[in-house]
């Protein structure tokens, strides 16, 4: 890179959208980024075409709403926010773009800026928040964050931090978040992620997130939840990641959930840890609440061992009943074996019972540890219910 004793700005002129990105960009904007980095006003720019490319940007639109500020020896990557919010991504679904590239570049001296433009609408909901904040995490840097949000952002400390946040930024309506993080041991942490739409900017920020907090004794399993032909994350993301070296990537499809299906009764697939996720929401035992992922499991309501028997239905449509988010409840472990025992049972009116001519002993027990003994109307769906009506006529 050539060395510059006055800030140089590159900007490209044309958006993926309509409009161009120089009209939201100004000079006026410019001078603000330069003094806020550099402690400088006086700075040269220069507006370039789609065709134009060197070895900080590519040929093509203006990729990441960046723009490129080369001072000293020193590149500056400046991402921006988008000018009116219409949706919980649109004004922060640039930024993967822009860190793959920022990411990707092997110059060594180089800073990732963000910088919020005048924007329409509320950048600042629970979402958004947590977006920069995993934007802080990653190491980008907020040029006006305290102008505009009338607060600092803060980077998560822990792994721990984001899975909570995620939790309660999700609130009553579980299918808010489309990438869903869990734990399956005490250091190995899964995440199931869209690979397609704007979720798969939501994928990318959160692996890179918990890569940069991982630990050397973290392991770390992206589950690539796809749709239709659309199997994997962006390439440029999967090449940040392979980077970056914490996460094991495993892409779901049909034939593994044959092959999860037909190994094993005790069905534990990506597709169906998905969908519980998305059903019910974090891991929480639904019989006394007990919220630690690691002994929390899904538990089918109707068994892998019995779908397998059904004779009326094909082998995908069996695959269906097992990966069903609705055949299935979160227990601890304990109550995940009295319920597979038949000693704990649940109603099709989700009232909880038990295995009649038990011990006293033992039902002291249970009624010590079982907390919840009617299942809240949420859960009960139609097709839950169903699958109850199969279990206990099998019981029966």
């Amino acid at each position: 890179m050539q060395y510059r004793n006055k800030p140089y700005f590159i900007v490209k002129k044309d958006k993926q959208k309509k409009g161009l990105f120089s009209e939201e960009v100004t000079p006026d904007i410019l001078t603000d980024i330069c003094k806020r980095i550099t402690g400088r006003s006086d700075f040269t720019y220069c507006y370039v075409d789609s065709d134009y490319s060197d070895e900080f940007l590519s040929k093509g639109y203006n990729k990441g709403r960046m723009a490129i500020m080369q001072y000293r020896d020193c590149v500056n990557y400046i991402t921006f926010s988008e000018m009116n919010i219409d949706g919980r991504n649109s004004s922060t679904q640039s930024v993967a773009t822009a860190f793959n590239m920022y990411y990707i570049n092997n110059y060594h001296k180089k800073r990732l800026y963000y910088y919020f433009l005048g924007f329409n609408g509320n950048g600042a909901t629970r979402y958004h928040m947590f977006t920069y904040r995993l934007m802080k995490t990653i190491g980008i840097e907020f040029l006006n964050d305290k102008q505009v949000l009338n607060q600092d952002v803060l980077g998560f400390g822990s792994i721990e931090d984001i899975m909570y946040f995620r939790k309660a930024n999700a609130g009553k309506n579980k299918s808010n978040n489309s990438t869903c993080i869990t734990k399956s041991d005490v250091a190995n942490y899964d995440v199931y992620g869209k690979t397609y739409g704007a979720s798969k900017y939501d994928t990318s920020m959160i692996c890179y997130a918990l890569s940069s907090l991982a630990r050397p004794f973290h392991t770390l399993t992206l589950y690539e939840m796809n749709e239709g032909n659309l199997k994997t994350l962006p390439k440029s993301s999967l090449a940040v990641l392979n980077k970056m070296g914490k996460f094991k990537i495993v892409r779901t499809d049909m034939q593994l959930e044959k092959h999860e299906f037909e190994k094993s009764n005790s069905l534990r697939s990506p597709q169906y840890i998905y969908n519980m996720l998305k059903r019910l929401g974090n891991k929480c035992c639904a019989l006394c609440g007990c919220e630690i992922p690691e002994i929390v499991q899904g538990a089918h309501i109707l068994p892998v061992a019995e779908i397998k028997r059904i004779p009326t239905i094909t082998l995908e449509q069996k695959i269906e009943y097992a990966t069903d988010g609705n055949n299935g409840l979160w227990l601890c472990e304990n109550h995940h074996k009295l319920f597979d025992e038949g000693i704990i049972g649940i109603t099709t009116g989700g009232k909880v019972f038990y295995k009649k001519e038990l011990p006293e002993k033992y039902t002291s027990f249970m009624d010590e540890i079982t907390t919840v003994r009617d299942l809240p109307v949420e859960i009960m769906s139609d097709q839950f219910i169903h699958y109850l009506e199969m279990r206990n006529k099998i019981a029966v």
